[in-house]
């Protein structure tokens, strides 16, 4: 009966693991820039996130970025740009091995 429960258990554990084997793992990166022009004295304020999401069988990427540009008299333009590129992987498939032909007899 213990051996029984104990292999139960053990089978348990193990699916578990093989569930959180395949996760998703999601990495983000964030920059920002800020700059002023010297010469008419408008401030750009640019900011760009790149986010990559790769799973067992597809990777993910998505880049979001904006740019700010405020002027000396206070009016602010505005932009924002997002792309997505999305990959999926193809598992391999099997080629048949063609045999080799029967040596000929004579």
């Amino acid at each position: 009966m213990k051996k029984a429960l104990s292999a139960l258990v053990a089978v348990a554990l193990l699916s578990l693991g093989v569930a959180f084997a395949d996760e998703a793992k999601t990495t983000t990166k964030t920059d920002a820039k800020t700059t002023t022009n010297p010469i008419t004295g408008n401030t750009t304020e640019k900011a760009s996130t790149t986010t990559e999401t790769k799973a067992p069988h597809a990777t993910k990427k998505t880049k979001k970025s904006s740019k700010k540009t405020t002027k000396k008299d206070g009016s602010v333009k505005s932009t924002t740009t997002k792309t997505e590129a999305s990959t999926a992987m193809v598992a391999p498939t099997a080629v048949p091995v063609k045999a080799a032909p029967a040596p000929a007899t004579k």
